[in-house]
């Protein structure tokens, strides 16, 4: 059975979705099949130019007018040897009436025989949709910048997670500035991890390529020190021993 993990976070704007890009490709150079749902908002086709691909998302795909095959898109055209292809099933574009949590349970089920790992990217808003989808969800992934906002609203989501019971909360400290001990955003990554109340699971450091769009049917382009993170990121998630390095 796929292993489901929500990536979220207080607010928009803080880069969960390239966290999940870069975590699927990282899980994909391992070799696992990755499918990457977007749970409460569309933005994932857009960033991987596929946007004009859509046809069908996932409340189609509950309400049965298509099969999984019609929703979902395969991410890159030409995938390197031996690496699975990840798959993205999208949202709805206008938002979309809240599940029961039974509904999303099955859904998941249905989606784990295409995949190892399911990807789901939810935001705060609206709320109850997020507690479903944190209700079958496996493990959860907080993403927050270095900064109090970020910070704080990484809290109001670490407790809306306990509230649902994920049994793993995990936090990523993502586009940590190149001076950040000189520019003290936050005080330090362990005031971080003690507000958002969640272990500290990855580091990324900011890139410029991190703001741009990505070209159609391409890879999320990143420097070798950012696969490395994302490499190491995802062995911790399949529950490897790995070093946090922090650039």
């Amino acid at each position: 059975m796929a292993q489901s993990i929500l990536v979220t976070s207080g607010r928009g704007g803080l880069g969960k979705s390239v966290v999940c890009a870069g975590l699927a490709q990282a899980f994909s150079r391992l070799g696992q099949r990755v499918v990457l749902v977007e749970g409460t908002h569309r933005s994932l086709d857009m960033m991987y130019g596929v946007s004009q691909r859509v046809v069908f998302d996932w409340v189609d795909l509950l309400e049965e007018r298509c099969t999984p095959q019609d929703a979902l898109l395969p991410l890159e055209e030409a995938p390197d040897e031996g690496e699975p292809a990840p798959l993205l099933l999208c949202g709805p574009t206008y938002g979309a009436a809240i599940p029961p949590a039974p509904s999303l349970g099955q859904l998941t089920a249905q989606l784990g025989e295409f995949c190892d790992l399911l990807l789901v990217e939810a935001g705060e808003q609206p709320a109850p949709l997020l507690r479903e989808w944190a209700r079958v969800a496996d493990r959860a992934v907080i993403v927050a910048t270095p900064d109090p906002v970020a910070v704080r609203s990484g809290r109001a989501v670490s407790d809306l997670l306990d509230e649902e019971g994920v049994p793993d909360v995990r936090l990523c400290v993502n586009m940590l500035p190149g001076d950040f001990l000189k520019t003290r955003p936050v005080p330090d990554l362990d005031w971080m991890i003690d507000q958002v109340c969640a272990q500290l699971i990855a580091v990324v450091p900011y890139e410029r390529i991190f703001a741009l769009p990505m070209p159609i049917g391409k890879k999320l382009s990143l420097s070798n020190v950012a696969k490395i993170i994302f490499d190491n990121f995802a062995q911790r998630i399949l529950g490897n021993y790995i070093d946090l390095w922090i650039q």
